[in-house]
Parts: C-alpha cells; structure tokens; sequence
C-alpha cells in the first residue's frame, strides 16, 4: 500500500459508537485515510515496513472540530456592551462592529493558530461578508463555511440575494476537500421568509444549514407574538418604521428546513415541541452549543435534558470573539465541564463526543472518530490518565494545547 505509515500513542481514544480505549493503540494511515486500527504491535507485524510516529506519555484523539465561530469577528477585545442581556449586546454591534473589522487578516490568521494549537482540525466558519474566506481557503485547517443570508426588509430582498449569491460564487471559486461551502440563515427575525425560502430553493438538500435559533427570550416573543423588544429594534436602531412579521411563529420558521441538515446555534430558549418539531422535518438535526457566550449574552445554559428527551445530539463551539473572552475550544471545553448541570461523568462523555464526533456529523464530515475509512485528522495530548471519560477530558483541558496535530494523514506540527 502506497505512502502508509503508522501513528500510535501510549493510549489511542477513538470516540466512535464503542469509545474505545486502547492502551498503546495506533492507526494506519494512507493516502490521507485511516485504513487499520488496533494495538500497535499488531500493526507493526502487519506493516513491517511502514515507517512509525509514537507519541510516548501521550493520547492520540481524531482532531477536535469547532463546529460555529465567527472568524470575521476575531479582532474584537472590549467594543461590545455585556451585562444588559442579548438586547444591549446586539444594539452595540450594530452600532460599532465595522470598527473591529481593522487589521483584520493579521487577527484572523491569530485565530486560525489558536484553532490549530488547540488541536482543532476542522470549523464551522459563519460569515457574513466574506472577509476571511482568502485567508481561511489558506489555511491547513479543514473549512465548511457558511455564507450567511441576512435581510429582513421585503423592498431589499432582490439586493440581499444579488449580495447573497454573489458571495456564494466565490466561495465556489475554492471548493476543495479542506474547503466546503455551506449556506447560513443568520436567524429568523433577521432573514425575510420568503428571502431565506428563495436562496434554500436552490441549495442541494445534503447542504448543512446553519441557523442561530432562539438565543434570547426576545426573539421567542418575537416569533410566537409579534411583540416585545425587537419592535425597537427595528424601529428605531434600524429605522424600519413598519417592520414584517414573515413568520408566523416558531415552526414556521423550522419548516424552511424539511428534510435538510440543519444545525440549530444556541436554542436557549427553545421549548420541547420546537426541538420535536426540527427533528420531524428535518432530514438531520444537530444543536451546537457554545456555552461561554450563552452566559455572557443571555445569562443562561442549555439545558441538556431537553435534547437527551428529544434524542437529538448536540456539538460544542466558541462562537466569535463578538461574545467570547477567546475563541479557544480547550477553555471551551473546561468551562462547559465544570458549569453544565448533570452528572460529571456523563457530562464529560457528552462534551468530549460533541467537539469530535458529532462536531464532525453536524458539519457533514467523514472524521471526527478513529474509525477504518475516515479521514485522517488526528490530534495528540500529553497524557497521564485516561481510564475515564472524565479523565480525558480534564487531561485535554490542562493540556492547554496539543502535543501534535495532522489533517489529511499530513502532520501540521
């Protein structure tokens, strides 16, 4: 077999359907896939030739993946207002985010090195005006970005998809295996109905679709009774004297997705019937989690019960700089460890499948798991434990970053 060679650690976690742990485990790679998986002295009899990587005192994982970060947002430190809820978040955005757009290519390459560092292979990249596509196209890091449509007035909804479309095209300019491009829908009270179900009309239906969702109690209000704090914001931040009510209420709104890939972002103050709802119409449904700017944003966690009812998987993301302190995944990772309720743990299992496993499935990639025919993006930590779940994770947290990372089988550090 052609390029073959072998990588191994003194414990291998492979974070598929068994999660396997293999003490002095390894796999076999070629051509930038995994092609066997098993102890290492069993794969060194079968590839007696194959040259060998062993990472001693260390635990070789699939690359992280951070599935929702706003990598257009990257240069922002203190512009933002928080501590008045969602509301006066949003309202300083709007007034002051083209001021955090300086600079901005040096700060998104520093960016694309924490991802790295932190041994995250691949990412969710949002973008809404397409000024970190260049630079991401560039990088090693594995890309599914998604456009993101915005347009809530009904008399600009020829130039919002003019805009739209004309983004989409040069993200097709790049497409390649570590380039995917992907469509967002920002979120429903700031996409017009019938201009979200034009640019969906044209999207093949195995497309991810990405969606903030209910983030804040005001956008519920919004949806279910056309009332509350979005009636301001409209009115007199956006200067839309007679805004639209495009929706008619929350299922409306998920309807778009019947029979899609849909990611729903944050869903704090989303209600049973609306995750039952998605996972009807939906062809797949994953919920990304990104703790961290859910409580600086809106004060509040997901609460995990009402997935695990609903059976629907969800992922762990950082979010842009816009609502995070870092958009590093480990200090992600810790912090939703030691802040969700629930049994440690299980907790830990979840969080620890939700930045490999289901990261990769919500974003519709082939890696994500240490599994014959996957993609080869592996990541390694220094390692003393790793009986547990619970000691994984920790181990990766006080890591702080990882030991080595590959993407496509090719060794990036």
């Amino acid at each position: 077999m052609d390029n073959l060679k072998i990588i191994g650690a003194s414990a291998l976690v492979s974070c598929d359907n068994a999660f396997s742990v293999w003490e002095n485990g390894a796999v076999a790679l070629a051509s930038g896939h995994i092609v066997d998986i098993g102890k290492l002295e069993t794969l060194r009899r079968t590839y007696p030739n194959a040259p060998l990587k062993f990472y001693r005192h260390c635990a070789l994982l699939p690359a992280l993946v951070n599935p929702h970060i706003h990598f257009e947002f990257s240069g922002h430190k203190n512009t933002f207002k928080y501590g008045g809820g969602f509301e006066g978040w949003l309202t300083s955005v709007m007034r002051h985010r083209e001021s955090v757009f300086k600079g901005l290519d040096r700060h998104i390459q520093q960016a694309i090195r924490v991802q790295l560092r932190s041994g995250v292979g691949s990412v969710g990249a949002i973008s809404s005006h397409g000024l970190e596509r260049e630079t991401l196209a560039r990088t090693p890091l594995r890309v599914v970005f998604f456009d993101e449509l915005i347009g809530s007035t009904p008399h600009a909804l020829e130039q919002n998809l003019a805009d739209f479309e004309r983004r989409c095209a040069l993200s097709r300019q790049h497409a390649s295996a570590h380039f995917i491009p992907a469509i967002a829908i920002h979120a429903p009270y700031s996409v017009h109905k019938t201009l979200a179900q034009r640019v969906l009309d044209k999207i093949d239906l195995k497309t991810p679709i990405s969606a903030h969702f209910l983030e804040s109690k005001p956008e519920l209000e919004w949806l279910e009774s056309k009332q509350g704090w979005f009636g301001h914001f409209f009115s007199d931040i956006l200067r839309v004297q007679h805004p639209v009510y495009s929706y008619e209420n929350t299922q409306d709104f998920l309807d778009l997705f019947s029979k899609r890939h849909l990611l729903l972002v944050h869903a704090l103050f989303a209600r049973p019937e609306h995750f039952q709802h998605a996972k009807k119409i939906a062809a797949q449904v994953h919920v990304i989690t990104c703790p961290r700017s859910n409580r600086l944003l809106s004060g509040q966690l997901l609460d995990l019960t009402l997935l695990r009812a609903a059976q629907i998987p969800y992922a762990l993301a950082t979010d842009g700089k816009s609502s995070n302190m870092d958009i590093d995944l480990l200090e992600e990772l810790g912090y939703a460890l030691f802040t969700l309720p629930g049994n440690l743990e299980d907790n830990a299992l979840e969080l620890l499948l939700g930045c490999t496993r289901h990261a990769s499935q919500a974003l519709g990639l082939s890696n994500g798991s240490l599994e014959v025919g996957k993609v080869a993006d592996l990541s390694v930590f220094p390692f003393t434990k790793v009986n547990t779940p619970l000691e994984i994770v920790l181990g990766m947290v006080r890591a702080k970053k990882a030991r080595a990372l590959y993407i496509q089988g090719c060794q990036v550090f």
